[in-house]
């Protein structure tokens, strides 16, 4: 069951006995620990009926014998177990399993995901109480963040929406974050644009990956250098690596749009995974820029210098000589 069901299940009250959920991917967690402690009991039966508990400081003896006791003063007891993959023996789960008590609902949470060949995981996949949630890939981060800004009851031009995904990146505590910040700062009803984002996320104006992707989409060369040197002299909050691979998805989406150019414009944004349809525009115009072998010719040095980036066969080259080189490499792409 996925991510969402399971929250609609328990902020709907209808539960089942035992949620045993694999995710490494801790925003997920974190939002169903927040619904699983204060939304299914009552402030007054915390102290009784809530054992929130540590797979390293716990056994399984131990949290199946709480599962069994029955709840004091209340007609439910919730056991929430963190880190369970750090619990031994879980093959003694199954027999609970089997019948587990009507009034309690055990949480088990692993962020490493457990041997899918063990006897218990394949029983708990077979009565429904086991549930994976994968990471977003990231064509998937678009509809996360717009449906995250609707709840929030926050609007955003496409603009401002891409300008923050590529800002952030996949973290979705950190976004989910700054659209708070966001809703503290922005009257209520604005349509956010870039210029709040800059404003109160603290993107830069004119130097961020988003306006460098434009520039090389253009091949401006010399506002190009301008934005790799910002970048360079500001590395500690622009990461190589992280610009790297911002480039290297960029250019591989051009590569596939020089190779699939006469596809329509929904067929091509499906191929390249687009967070919006309108960006096809942008990804036609800067393949008419390139030649197939420009484009493969920076694919192959951007691979070079990821490598470069996490130390291989670069010894005492710093971030900011990187980016230089990076940038003088584009230079040469007439």
């Amino acid at each position: 069951m996925e991510f969402k069901e399971v929250l609609k299940e328990i902020a709907g009250n209808q539960l089942k006995p035992v949620y045993l959920i694999s995710s490494d991917e801790l925003y997920f967690m974190d939002k169903l620990i927040h619904l699983v402690t204060n939304n299914l009991l009552p402030k007054e039966q915390l102290d009784f009926n809530l054992s929130s508990l540590y797979g390293k400081e716990t056994n399984i003896k131990n949290v199946l014998d709480l599962a069994r006791e029955f709840p004091f003063l209340g007609d439910r007891k919730i056991i929430l177990v963190r880190d369970a993959q750090d619990i031994k023996d879980w093959d003694l789960l199954t027999a609970y399993l089997k019948k587990p008590n009507p009034s309690t609902i055990l949480f088990a949470l692993f962020t490493k995901k457990p041997d899918g060949r063990a006897s218990w995981v394949k029983f708990a996949k077979e009565t429904g109480y086991w549930h994976e949630w994968k990471s977003l890939s990231d064509y998937q981060l678009p509809a996360f963040l717009i449906e995250l800004s609707k709840e929030m009851q926050l609007k955003f031009e496409e603009q401002a929406l891409a300008l923050l995904l590529e800002y952030v990146g996949n973290d979705l505590s950190t976004l989910a974050n700054e659209l708070e910040k966001l809703k503290l700062n922005v009257v209520k009803g604005t349509t956010i644009g870039k210029l709040e984002i800059e404003k109160y996320i603290g993107v830069s104006k004119e130097f961020n990956v988003f306006e460098l992707q434009k520039s090389l989409n253009a091949k401006d060369h010399a506002k190009s250098f301008r934005i790799f040197h910002n970048l360079a002299i500001h590395s500690k909050s622009n990461p190589i690596i992280a610009t790297i691979a911002s480039l290297f998805n960029h250019f591989n989406r051009i590569w596939l749009t020089k190779l699939n150019f006469n596809k329509s414009d929904d067929e091509l944004s499906k191929l390249l995974k687009l967070p919006f349809k309108n960006f096809v525009k942008d990804y036609r115009e800067a393949a008419s820029k390139y030649s197939l072998t420009q484009i493969e010719e920076v694919i192959d040095f951007l691979n070079e210098y990821d490598l470069k980036s996490k130390g291989l066969y670069n010894q005492s080259t710093t971030e900011k000589d990187l980016y230089i080189e990076i940038a003088l490499n584009f230079n040469q792409l007439n």
